[in-house]
């Protein structure tokens, strides 16, 4: 089978390892120009279902590899007041164990096997449905690619889901994000609130405004493993009010977003704004926050979805372990060697479920970080 995989973030490569290791021809397609090309996300958690599939469908040495190189995490979840006043360890649900990791540390062990059959520089453009019930995909460097299935792991904004799914129900939320990361010195250390060092810090203002803070401190450098070098450091994201970010908010420049995010929790404890002003620029970005409604069953076609194209959600540390599974299931539902659109359908089907599933968790704990009693999903 001929399988072509729009996007190479994480659930992209979990499903190409577990397709190639059973003899199929799996083929990437990426629209970023290297793997490094620009930030695009920092500490994240992946949950017992997402672990899970990581550990089922990755080589031994690459699952290996990542839970090395995975983040000192001996804290829980807690939350508190724009002032610091007090803490409150959060309780998690059973399926929040799993691994916390460094997002671009994981690609980079996730892509390092699969470099020969990875296109970077081109991203989707448009496929067609062929009479022998084949897909051809066109690419934006000009290129085309022909395969018996087509997977869309290119995220929230997938052009894939555009084309398949037109009327597909997407929320862009009125809140905004800025993420960011302080390198770990030692000012970062004396800045940020100790809980946060071992685990997971949501900070909740009265007015909408909350900020996520959470060290990520290498189990083994990556450099062990041949990988560029990777230092400590305190990833935070924080959310406001568009309002509050003012218009032009994703024309700022780093620096700009930098001091903008600082200014925007200038009343809270002045840690907090001195952490985020240490931030590195290159990794400042701004984003926005969207969630999606479940759409009834399409017609069967060598196309489907996986993770944030399938089921966009708000981020509450769940949406890169729902990503995974859905790699990890369709791998499970291809690899029987059924009729592709059975497969196929039998995987959206259950993707769909647990999908949305985890939108409303993620929806509901994120409307609880803005009355500070939520993030029970993070960690």
């Amino acid at each position: 089978m001929r399988v072509l995989i729009v996007g190479a973030g994480l659930a992209g490569p979990c499903l190409a390892h577990g397709l190639r290791r059973h003899g199929h021809d799996v083929r990437l397609f990426e629209r970023d120009p290297a793997v490094d090309a620009r930030a695009q996300g920092y500490r994240i958690h992946i949950n017992g279902d997402g672990d899970a599939a990581l550990r089922r469908w990755l080589p031994a040495e690459a699952y290996e590899q990542a839970v090395a190189t995975s983040c000192v995490a001996t804290g829980g979840v807690s939350t508190t007041d724009a002032g610091l006043r007090e803490f409150h360890e959060v309780e998690l649900p059973p399926n929040a164990a799993g691994i916390t990791v460094d997002r671009l540390t994981l690609r980079r062990i996730m892509l390092r096997d699969l470099m020969d059959a990875t296109r970077f520089g081109a991203g989707f453009s448009r496929y067609e449905l062929l009479d022998d019930g084949t897909v051809r995909v066109s690419l934006t460097d000009g290129s085309t690619a022909e395969g018996d299935l087509l997977v869309a792991t290119d995220g929230a904004n997938s052009g894939v889901r555009r084309q398949l799914l037109p009327g597909f129900p997407v929320t862009v939320q009125g809140a905004r994000l800025v993420y960011g990361r302080t390198p770990l010195t030692a000012r970062a250390r004396e800045l940020t609130p100790p809980p946060a060092l071992d685990g997971f810090v949501g900070v909740a203002g009265p007015d909408g405004r909350q900020l996520a803070l959470a060290a990520q401190r290498f189990r083994r450098n990556p450099a062990d493993f041949g990988l560029p070098p990777a230092d400590d450091y305190v990833m935070w994201g924080l959310t406001a009010p568009a309002g509050d970010y003012g218009p032009g908010f994703f024309g700022l420049g780093a620096t700009e977003l930098l001091e903008l995010a600082a200014e925007t929790v200038a009343d809270w404890h002045p840690s907090l704004s001195a952490l985020i002003r240490l931030g590195d620029p290159g990794h400042t970005v701004p984003a926005s926050i969207q969630t999606s409604e479940r759409p009834g069953l399409w017609p069967p076609v060598p196309v489907t979805l996986v993770g944030d194209a399938a089921h966009p959600m708000p981020p509450a540390g769940i949406s890169a372990g729902a990503a995974i599974h859905d790699a990890g299931l369709l791998a499970s539902r291809l690899l029987p060697g059924a009729p592709l659109l059975d497969a196929v359908r039998a995987y959206e089907r259950e993707m769909l479920d647990h999908g949305f599933d985890a939108v409303a968790a993620s929806t509901r704990n994120h409307a609880g970080d803005r009355q500070g009693n939520g993030l029970r999903a993070r960690a």
